[in-house]
């Protein structure tokens, strides 16, 4: 069973995205700031990792950075923004699979994370 971590600073949104990938049969970690995130990329070795890229205590991309050097391949990397002043195409540059916006639609979400970790 693949195992998500779920990173907002927003406690409904992990919620929710963590009900929807549980009902597909996914586990799921949940991290409300990118430092509790990547203690948990560290120690619980997530499949998949979708993040706000806005948060207090440094955002996604600063999570995606951190996840890269750690180790470039693992885990794979969604990004969600309401705003951001980063590109789709810096944050996919960066390692990003890829780059939703808010309000989130979460079949379009769940099939890419799916078809990702097929990948």
């Amino acid at each position: 069973m693949a195992k998500i971590l779920i990173v907002d600073d927003e406690v409904d949104i992990c919620e929710m995205m963590s009900f929807t990938f549980e009902s597909q049969g996914y586990e799921t970690l949940v991290a409300y700031d990118a430092a509790q995130a990547f203690e948990l990329v560290q120690s619980q070795d997530p499949d998949l990792v979708v993040s706000d890229i806005r948060m207090p205590k440094g955002g996604g991309m600063k999570l995606l950075e951190d996840i890269k050097k750690h180790n470039p391949k693992r885990p794979k990397v969604f990004l969600i923004t309401g705003y951001s002043d980063r590109t789709r195409e810096e944050a996919i540059a960066a390692g990003a699979e890829d780059v939703f916006a808010k309000p989130i639609k979460l079949q379009d979400l769940l099939d890419h994370v799916t078809q990702a970790l097929k990948s």
